[in-house]
């Protein structure tokens, strides 16, 4: 019988090696693309129905008045502007130091 001499490729070993880790990361995106497709939507309706019910708690402290601006200028066509926001802001905000005088 011959002796056979055994020569190691390092570098097959090492393109093997890479493409291998690389399918298995392609593969982890993949899955995790297809699992957000399927999640997403109910995730997102989820957030949506929290949302929601801190609205309608938050709303319910709120005055009749105060309510309908808001309601106004949110139904509007138009963009908000800063004004408007800084409006709303210190509307909310006048009100928080009086309530506290009157607890005091």
């Amino acid at each position: 019988m011959k002796h056979e001499q055994v020569v190691v490729d390092y570098w097959a070993m090492l393109k093997t090696s890479a493409l291998c880790l690389l399918l298995v990361i392609s593969g982890y995106i993949f899955l995790r693309m297809v699992q957000t497709i399927f999640w997403l939507p109910n995730r997102l309706k989820q957030n949506q129905e929290r949302l929601e019910a801190l609205a309608r708690q938050y709303g319910k402290d709120m005055d009749p008045e105060e309510r309908a601006e808001i309601e106004k200028i949110f139904n509007s066509k138009e963009p908000l502007t800063e004004q408007q926001i800084t409006k709303l802001l210190d509307g909310s905000k006048t009100d928080e130091p009086e309530q506290t005088k009157k607890e005091l």
